[in-house]
């Protein structure tokens, strides 16, 4: 019996590590399947918030944009984190995005105290960039000659003549078809390049604290109407000599508003 007994107690007792075993092993693997679960579902959701975060930082730095060329922050304006956040209900950290961005754009400035300011465009960069302007419009105006459809210009000009006959147009009227014109116009010359350098500039422009006269609003009008007629008609030549006029006129516009009047037919 002694004989019979022991193997009988080294079986059992050699069958319990086993059994321990392999609980432990199941116990380890729910363990890693749990973690690999919890893993996934930080990977998925991560994208999520990448987006989510990337969305919130580009619709700020849009708003912030907006805010500075709508004059609804005046050049030379400190901008103050703690006011702009809670206007824009945004946390600090899209913002501060935004402001970096726009630093690096040239649209804000640092100054030696530390202190972020809207950047103020003088008289000396402002003829710069319209000078730059009738190079770059008169162009695209040549380009896009060939390029605009009928049914874009069309509603255009009939909006035009309207003003014309009535002799009647706000400001705001005025400026939603000065952005139509000249957006059409390089969005439809051929060289995407092109058409965003003539965007930036003519947003630089809007942050010059100048405001415009408004004696230039019809003026305008009749100018617009002879570079949509030129366009219509295919003429590249026209198109170019009657944005370069159109632009002439807004320069020397400006420069009244200083003071400063030039001598008929000064290019």
């Amino acid at each position: 019996m002694k004989h019979l007994d022991k193997p009988q107690l080294h079986d059992y007792q050699s069958a319990r590590p086993a059994s321990r075993g392999m609980n432990v092993t199941k116990s380890t693997a729910r363990k890693r399947q749990s973690a690999t679960n919890v893993l996934r579902a930080a990977a998925a959701e991560a994208p999520k918030r990448l987006r989510s975060d990337g969305n919130v930082t580009e619709t700020t730095y849009r708003k912030l944009l907006d805010l500075i060329e709508s004059r609804q922050l005046t050049p030379g304006e400190v901008i103050e984190e703690r006011r702009l956040a809670l206007r824009l209900k945004v946390s600090r950290t899209p913002l501060r995005a935004g402001i970096s961005r726009l630093l690096g754009e040239g649209r804000l400035e640092q100054l030696s105290n530390g202190s972020v300011i809207v950047r103020n465009i003088g008289i000396a960069e402002l003829l710069e960039l319209i000078h730059l302007r009738l190079i770059l419009e008169s162009e695209a105006a040549s380009l896009a000659a060939t390029r605009i459809g009928l049914d874009v210009l069309q509603p255009i000009k009939a909006s035009l003549e309207k003003i014309l006959s009535t002799a009647e147009v706000t400001k705001a009227k005025h400026w939603t078809l000065d952005d139509e014109i000249h957006d059409q116009i390089a969005s439809h010359c051929g060289n995407r390049s092109l058409a965003t350098l003539i965007g930036e500039t003519r947003r630089k422009i809007r942050m010059c604290n100048v405001e415009r006269r408004p004696e230039r609003l019809l003026p305008a009008c009749r100018e617009h109407l002879a570079i949509v007629d030129a366009i219509i008609k295919r003429d590249a030549v026209v198109a170019r000599h009657a944005m370069i006029q159109h632009l002439t006129n807004v320069r020397q516009g400006m420069l009244e508003t200083f003071g400063i009047f030039l001598p008929d037919g000064h290019g």
